[in-house]
């Protein structure tokens, strides 16, 4: 018997990422779209945070499938050396139609990048020569094709403008963005004090419908967050402010603090002077796998200890790898 589950059109691609993750998606049927709908074919039903409907297919259509780092492959084929193509990369990020490849063992860089750019229809493609850099979270991308790296990338309904080769995006994150969209309620007051373009700001104003004020420190990062706020229709929620989060947060006005940096431990005490008198903060932490969460919690309670806050865990999990035993993790803090 066939199989699908029916999403929101506006978690599609969420659903559909994650089904390829799990290898549950079925890419022998096409995907269908009606309405506000969208029913995508499933080898078993799947164990996932999306709301879905189980349906039985009946009737579908058979889709040729497309695995588009074959096609890469066969259009490389004997055209770059043996070197090359044993080392062309098996992954990439995709934001909106600019692509990001790692190619540090790539000799003919603009060849191989022409080709990915082609088959993944991108206008531009970017190397990640060494990540991102710094307080102000600067990629340090170069042009290998195209010269352009203005795009729109659409995630969970949300809409983020953005420049690729100066500004950070991490699809590793999706998973707490869409978190976020869901944490708020409609009458608090949130602190967004690391709010880049509006990764968090922007979820939380648009299905919350939270008051955020959003601190970014990276100019060219505030113009976009003060765009995508007007993009994504939320000029009467969100108060962009730009500068150092550590002078410029207002104080004592936050239900929840949202601590979206690598190195929070070392502005956690301007989070909770930014919290009313109790709250929730969302502490991001780059660490040792071994040292989370119960090292990181240590150190968080005795910076609570100098101002008299006692912290309870609400909620923690590994959000990604960053390096061979260096995860990125968030835990969820009560502070009262």
């Amino acid at each position: 018997m066939a199989i699908a589950i029916v999403v929101d059109k506006k978690m599609a691609e969420r659903a559909k990422k994650v089904l390829i993750e799990l290898s549950l998606l079925d890419d022998t049927r096409k995907i269908k779209r009606y309405d506000d709908k969208v029913e995508i074919p499933v080898k078993k039903i799947p164990n996932i945070e999306i709301d879905f409907e189980v349906v039985k297919q009946n009737e579908y259509i058979n889709r040729k499938k497309f695995v588009p780092f074959e096609e890469i492959k066969n259009k490389l084929r004997k055209k770059i050396s043996e070197n090359d193509f044993k080392n062309l990369p098996r992954k990439w990020e995709k934001f909106g139609d600019v692509l990001i490849l790692k190619m540090d063992k790539i000799e003919k860089k603009e060849k191989v990048a022409e080709v990915y750019a082609k088959v993944l229809k991108c206008k531009s493609v970017l190397e990640d020569v060494e990540g991102i850099k710094g307080v102000e979270r600067k990629p340090v991308f170069n042009f290998v094709y195209g010269n352009d790296a203005l795009t729109v990338h659409v995630e969970n309904g949300i809409k983020y403008k953005f420049d690729a080769s100066k500004i950070m995006f991490s699809s590793g994150n999706i998973d707490e963005r869409i978190r976020m969209a869901k944490v708020a309620g409609k009458k608090e007051v949130v602190v967004d004090m690391f709010a880049g373009i509006g990764y968090f700001t922007l979820p939380i104003a648009v299905y919350s419908k939270s008051r955020v004020y959003a601190c970014e420190i990276n100019p060219i990062a505030y113009e976009f967050l003060k765009e995508n706020i007007s993009l994504n229709g939320v000029n009467n929620l969100v108060e962009p402010i730009f500068g150092d989060c550590r002078i410029v947060a207002p104080r004592r006005v936050a239900d929840r603090v949202i601590m979206g940096y690598f190195n929070s431990i070392d502005f956690l005490e301007y989070a909770i002077e930014i919290l009313r008198n109790e709250g929730i903060i969302h502490f991001h932490q780059k660490c040792r796998e071994e040292d989370f969460p119960e090292k990181i919690l240590g150190e968080i309670k005795k910076i609570c200890k100098k101002y008299k806050k006692k912290v309870d865990v609400l909620f923690y999990r590994r959000i990604k790898s960053y390096a061979p035993h260096i995860i990125h993790g968030v835990i969820d803090l009560k502070i009262s």
